[in-house]
């Protein structure tokens, strides 16, 4: 499924099906000119975007602004060569350093997303950089640009106009599929969901899936609360991975998103208890769930208490770690003591 929806006069929402590396870009066509939100993941992909936006104006493409880094959202940024290419500065840093390592990115994929065609993607750098908000005037309108900061990715901007009453959402909103903060800060992510749910939108157009409404938008801020709340009781109740998972399985969520959610973050506590250190008091925001290379998680312990609970690993930071060479694990191994001698709340 792929349409070139109209939302108002002079904007349209490109929108494929609800899935992992089929996302949607926006259109907003000025007096003079216009302003594409993401490219998408391959090349056939941007074409039929290009062959929409050709067929309702002639006007040259003269922004495109990245909602995040990944891929699905950046990776045709170079079949927009008129266009300047906006992000956030911490977007430009991420898409730097996945260009660097773009080899083993194209390996990696291979072997994640062996269904999803890749041709003519790869990362190319923004031309220019934002912190806080940026704001495009086309005549009466006003489209202004927001960095939310960390959530579902390293740093989620979103685009608004106000007085159309529509934002491009990117990957904050996924419809028809559960809500996914990427880089594991749920918190975060829940205050990213507040925070566009206040700009009282009558349409909210999702990084995938179909535009929806305040209260699609709304029932899914909803719904990770009561995945994070889930998480929190499993581990305060001293559940191992398999047990939650077992538990989490009650839910219509599909499982394959129940697993990034799951294993329980009880390494802050053990590491303190071998230290003989007092532990943190105050919930973190990394720590899961996790997938490596097709593994399941490793079997922990049961362990009671109250502590952190609050996140998932998805393929993007299993992804990172990967290309690194090194283990999601012991990474977070390492991460969770030093956070316990230091007493910090974020991992």
């Amino acid at each position: 499924m792929t349409e070139f929806r109209r939302l108002a006069k002079d904007i349209y929402a490109f929108v494929q099906a609800p899935l992992i590396c089929y996302s949607s870009a926006g259109v907003i066509i000025g007096d003079r000119d216009v302003i594409v939100v993401d490219s998408l993941t391959n090349g056939a992909m941007s074409r039929s975007l290009l062959t929409e936006i050709r067929r309702v104006t002639d006007k040259s493409i003269r922004f495109l602004i990245n909602t995040h880094s990944h891929f699905d959202h950046v990776y045709t940024n170079h079949l927009f060569p008129g266009a300047t290419v906006i992000s956030s500065h911490r977007v430009r840093e991420e898409t730097k350093a996945n260009q660097k390592a773009q080899d083993k990115h194209d390996a990696l994929f291979a072997r994640l997303f062996s269904d999803v065609d890749l041709r003519d993607g790869r990362y190319t750098l923004q031309d220019m950089t934002f912190s806080g908000s940026l704001c495009f005037h086309q005549g009466e309108r006003e489209v202004r640009v927001l960095d939310l900061g960390v959530g579902h990715s390293e740093s989620d901007v979103v685009v608004h106009l106000p007085g159309e009453k529509i934002v491009f959402c990117g990957d904050v909103f996924m419809n028809g599929m559960p809500p996914l903060p990427g880089e594991g800060h749920v918190t975060q992510t829940i205050a990213h969901y507040k925070a566009i749910e206040g700009l009282e939108a009558e349409i909210y157009v999702a990084g995938h899936g179909d535009p929806g409404t305040l209260a699609d938008v709304r029932s899914q801020r909803i719904q990770l609360e009561s995945q994070f709340q889930h998480a929190r009781e499993c581990y305060e109740h001293g559940m191992s991975y398999d047990a939650a998972l077992q538990d989490f399985a009650k839910d219509d969520i599909p499982m394959d998103f129940q697993r990034l959610i799951i294993w329980p973050a009880t390494g802050i506590q053990r590491q303190a208890a071998r230290d003989h250190r007092p532990r943190q008091s105050e919930p973190h925001d990394r720590a899961a769930g996790h997938r490596h290379r097709g593994q399941a998680a490793p079997r922990q312990k049961p362990v009671k208490g109250k502590g952190p609970i609050n996140c998932l690993i998805t393929e993007g930071s299993i992804a990172a770690s990967m290309l690194k060479g090194k283990s999601p694990v012991s990474e977070r191994r390492k991460r969770t003591k030093r956070h316990a001698l230091s007493g910090s709340t974020n991992l």
